[in-house]
């Protein structure tokens, strides 16, 4: 699923670049402990969080994040969004609940590492 629909779906507000919208989001993953995304999040996932510091922009380089989507109407401060656009980051605000935002792009098709680790586990198993 491209960003682009992802900010329709969801109603985002971009704060960065327009053209940053062209990435292709396979995996997604939602967590207000940074620890926890550098931990559980598969590289290269769209991340959906309730933090707006700076910490996050920092996390969303390490693990080469999609773009993160800031949930519940938070908005970050102008340094986060600076940084962002530094970084080539898509961020996005969108007044959805964080459990709303997951759910709709979970009946969408996208899904989180685990979910999809255990698809690829070689049993032969379906998700579906």
């Amino acid at each position: 699923m491209e960003l682009s629909d992802i900010v329709n779906i969801l109603e985002c507000k971009s704060h960065t670049g327009r053209e940053l919208l062209r990435r292709d989001v396979q995996y997604c993953y939602a967590a207000d402990m940074m620890s926890d995304v550098l931990k559980s999040c598969k590289i290269g996932s769209l991340l959906i969080t309730g933090l707006i510091n700076k910490q996050v922009t920092q996390v969303a380089e390490i693990m080469d994040l999609k773009g993160i989507i800031f949930a519940s109407g938070k908005l970050p401060a102008q340094d986060v969004i600076e940084e962002a656009n530094e970084k080539n980051l898509p961020l996005l605000t969108t007044e959805k609940p964080l459990f709303e935002a997951c759910g709709i792009l979970y009946t969408l098709g996208l899904r989180g590492k685990e979910i999809c680790e255990k698809a690829d586990d070689g049993t032969g198993d379906s998700l579906q």
